[in-house]
């Protein structure tokens, strides 16, 4: 993965104090992962630099929607995601993360790539269920026609719990054993 320069905190010149960054995550930024389960989104990223002496906290506010797959019916949709994260960024002799919230950065350093991050959040805040959301009656969103597939699906399965497998029909003669 390239570097992107338009995901960067700038460090340098910058005071003690907190600073404000706003970022748009869309297809692009999404797209530019590999494998990603997420192709298309508007996720705006509000992220607040708190510079102290030896150490800097990036505290992140991301809000808004990502098209993601139905597990029930396999559709696309849109679902909310927002989520308030933290780093702490420390200086080091050797760049990298040191623990899961704490990462180290070069001493001459003078920005931070948060792009891995961003994405990252954003895949934290998804539901761990992923469902259309019922509509105002309450009453399911998904695809018709899938559902009634595995509703089908559903049937068979519990017509086959109530009774012997017809397969087995054949064995219990062969073997004489018709109990």
């Amino acid at each position: 993965m390239g570097r992107s320069d338009s995901y960067v905190v700038r460090i340098s010149g910058l005071g003690e104090g907190e600073h404000g960054f706003s970022f748009d995550l869309g297809q692009k930024f999404f797209a530019s992962f590999d494998e990603s389960e997420i192709e298309h989104g508007k996720v705006n990223a509000r992220v607040i630099l708190e510079k102290r002496q030896g150490i800097m906290v990036l505290h992140f506010h991301l809000k808004g929607d990502v098209e993601v797959t139905c597990d029930r019916c396999l559709d696309l949709f849109m679902t909310k995601v927002q989520c308030d994260q933290q780093l702490i960024v420390k200086r080091g002799d050797i760049p990298g993360e040191a623990e899961d919230d704490v990462i180290v950065i070069g001493k001459e350093d003078h920005e931070i790539d948060i792009r891995q991050y961003l994405y990252e959040f954003v895949i934290l805040a998804l539901p761990c269920k992923r469902i259309h959301s019922p509509d105002k009656h309450g009453l399911s969103t998904c695809n018709p026609a899938m559902i009634e597939i595995l509703e089908a699906h559903q049937e068979n399965r519990n017509n086959r719990r109530e009774g012997t497998d017809p397969r087995w029909n054949a064995l219990k003669e062969i073997t004489g054993n018709n109990k």
